[in-house]
């Protein structure tokens, strides 16, 4: 015979109970955690990494979304300092800029894209030419004529650095 209680009806079975404590446990966290309360102790939490790593981000990285920001100053700056580490040892720093730099030619304002196009006509032509490639179907004159301008002048300097400088004999410097 089944023991009653006391109001004569059979008490339910025992299993329930842990389900019980733990809805208990999570209602309360929420509650705790989920309040707007102004007296919180614990911060809310932002960001949890897998396994203990966290996710390493260049600084091309940053500077690609500085390229997005809507004032031309920022977006200037990040050209900027995309060229001086455009001139980095690193050959995959120097891809990785490049690339950054071919998305600053699709810019909205033909400042940036002029400026990006100088900077990658500074830049090895195995990194940059496929941008320029690319920037000379741009829309705007200045910044297809910008391309042919860094292109030439990048020829002019492969060419004077394969002539060897002459020496003018030291007699004709000297006749009046």
């Amino acid at each position: 015979m089944k023991p009653t209680s006391p109001a004569g009806v059979a008490p339910g079975p025992r299993r329930h109970r842990p389900r019980l404590i733990l809805r208990l446990a999570v209602l309360t966290l929420v509650l705790v955690w989920g309040s707007g309360c102004a007296v919180r102790t614990v911060p809310p939490l932002k960001y949890v990494p897998l396994l203990g790593t966290e996710k390493k981000i260049s600084t091309p990285t940053v500077l690609a979304r500085a390229l997005r920001d809507p004032d031309v100053g920022v977006r200037a700056q990040a050209v900027k300092l995309l060229g001086i580490l455009g001139q980095s040892k690193s050959g995959k720093v120097k891809r990785e800029v490049a690339e950054v730099l071919g998305m600053a030619t699709r810019d909205r304002d033909p400042g940036i894209r002029l400026l990006a196009v100088e900077r990658l006509g500074e830049m090895e032509e195995r990194y940059g030419n496929k941008h320029l490639m690319a920037v000379l179907r741009d829309p705007n004159p200045f910044v297809r004529e910008k391309v042919m301008a860094v292109l030439s002048g990048r020829q002019e300097r492969a060419a004077a650095a394969a002539v060897p400088p002459t020496t003018a004999p030291a007699d004709s410097a000297a006749a009046p």
